[in-house]
């Protein structure tokens, strides 16, 4: 199966990281099929051809949650949306803990 994932490139505290198109077998790192651009997340610059990736998901390839939800909040295309498992909180907010 076929995964779009992200893989971490450069060095401590300047991050970067690349959109790859991979097995989800393989290492992140290396054996990739394909880079479909990259994101920084220091600077919030998401430079990604959606049309790709809406394309490569068409053909079966799944998104990585974390993926989805970048990708979700820069196009708010509800294809993203289906990927993103939404959880309910189990722990109760500080302020209510303390009282």
């Amino acid at each position: 199966m076929l995964v779009i994932r992200l893989s971490k490139q450069g060095r401590t505290n300047l991050s970067v990281y690349r959109v790859v198109l991979s097995e989800h077998t393989k290492p992140v790192k290396f054996w990739y099929k394909e880079v479909l651009w990259s994101y920084d997340p220091v600077k919030h610059v998401l430079n990604v051809d959606v049309d790709a990736i809406i394309s490569w998901i068409q053909k079966g390839a799944k998104p990585s949650e974390r993926l989805a939800k970048i990708l979700f909040k820069e196009t708010k295309n509800e294809l993203f949306n289906q990927f993103i498992e939404h959880r309910e909180r189990t722990t109760k907010p500080k302020q209510e803990e303390k009282k």
